[in-house]
């Protein structure tokens, strides 16, 4: 049974799907580097994080050029939405979402710049 809790690494298919989106080999994690993504995350950012992480599928994402590459418009607030209101009633009442949207938008800055670097 895998741990959850750790970081998994991308099988020979999610490598060749990444490929076929465009991304390049040297951007994914090397299956033999078992503790190089690992970092820990202080309690009180653990919800913005799982926000963050909550919406990796919802990015809006469009196609740039004839080579396929992808440019990452940002995350779809809709469904970060959703997921708000569907935080339990404490972690409502201890985060309130105007302050998680806050810092999912800060993280959102961030990981469409390194997303929508230009690589050689």
């Amino acid at each position: 049974m895998t741990d959850p809790t750790r970081p998994s690494r991308p099988d020979d298919q999610a490598r060749q799907d990444a490929e076929a989106l465009g991304v390049p080999p040297e951007s994914l994690p090397d299956a033999s580097d078992e503790e190089s993504d690992v970092f820990e995350v202080w309690d009180i950012n653990m919800p913005s994080v799982a926000l963050f992480l909550g919406c990796e599928t919802q990015w809006r994402v469009v196609s740039r050029g004839m080579h396929g590459l992808l440019y990452w418009l940002g995350i779809d607030y809709a469904a970060a939405g959703v997921l708000l209101r569907a935080r339990p009633t404490r972690e409502k009442r201890r985060y309130p979402a105007a302050r998680l949207l806050d810092d999912l938008r800060e993280m959102e800055i961030e990981a469409r710049a390194i997303m929508n670097e230009v690589r050689d």
